[in-house]
């Protein structure tokens, strides 16, 4: 299954275990909020989510006693988490008229306004939340990148989200995607606190491990680079050496050379292999490594 499937499968299971009959009203409240209608007029929510569609069912009963329609679609093509297809209808406007009323809105009150009226205790707002998100909203695996989303079907219901995120400092960006409005985030701290704020705690651990492993590889990634960066330099500069010492043996120019250079000349002849550091501590008495350095560079001049 994909992440976004388990993680809203998590979700599922986290809402169906509250206690605060509070807080389940308030989360009802999100998941029909942003669900793809609903006004006074119609109310539909369709999800590849069976279990979102099942506990939406049961909440609208014992929450509201209304009796929702809920239709199930299986196909026999596509991923194995978006095989069903799970529709959820109220066609009585009667009930729709009841849950308008159940969720605090006024005959002719704009239906995007979000009822704050609906959060009676600090768990609710994260709860109404919660049910956007898994009514509207997916997520990247973060196998592949960084990048959470809602949906939501009009502006205003955009902007009021937006401000009711911001109040909870989990400013999102938004954007218009063909008739749709999205809000996302796309970095993973943002992702991560957003996640832990509905509670899904395990799906923030995993981002948080997910890009720490990218972190260590990409630093080893780059300490292996440069070490062989540095490798190849050593390499080429040590085959130059060497050709410059035997050009200089083969002229007889070697013998005009200061002891010190010659020494190191022919240590170099000797250890071609060797590094700077061993090459130093090969001289009697040992020399540094910067002075190796510095007599070999004088040595590639003279043979020049």
């Amino acid at each position: 299954m994909s992440f976004s499937h388990d993680t809203k499968n998590a979700l599922v299971t986290l809402s169906a275990s509250q206690k605060h009959i509070c807080c389940r009203r308030a989360e009802l409240y999100g998941i029909l909020y942003s669900a793809g209608v609903f006004s006074r007029q119609k109310c539909k929510l369709v999800t590849t989510c069976r279990a979102l569609a099942e506990l939406t069912i049961e909440w609208l009963d014992s929450l509201c006693h209304i009796k929702g329609n809920l239709y199930v679609t299986e196909h026999k093509s596509g991923e194995p988490d978006e095989r069903s297809s799970c529709k959820i209808t109220l066609p009585q406007r009667r009930e729709l008229e009841v849950l308008y009323t159940l969720f605090g809105y006024q005959p002719g009150e704009p239906e995007y306004h979000i009822k704050a009226g609906m959060f009676y205790c600090q768990s609710c707002r994260p709860a109404f939340v919660r049910g956007i998100f898994l009514s509207a909203g997916t997520i990247t695996d973060p196998e592949k990148g960084y990048h959470l989303e809602v949906s939501l079907s009009d502006s205003e219901r955009a902007d009021e989200l937006m401000r009711l995120l911001k109040e909870n400092m989990l400013d999102a960006k938004l954007m218009q995607r063909k008739s749709e409005y999205v809000l996302y985030y796309k970095d993973s701290e943002s992702i991560e606190n957003f996640l832990a704020y509905i509670g899904a705690n395990n799906a923030a651990f995993t981002i948080m491990n997910k890009k720490i492993e990218r972190e260590i590889r990409s630093g080893a990634n780059r300490l292996a680079n440069g070490e062989m960066a540095n490798i190849t330099k050593a390499v080429a500069a040590a085959v130059d050496q060497t050709a410059a010492i035997k050009e200089l043996i083969s002229s007889g120019e070697i013998e005009h050379l200061p002891d010190e250079l010659k020494k190191t000349a022919y240590l170099r002849l000797e250890h071609e292999d060797a590094s700077l550091s061993q090459l130093a501590s090969l001289h009697s008495p040992p020399i540094t490594k910067s002075g190796v350095n510095h007599r070999l560079k004088k040595i590639v001049e003279w043979g020049k």
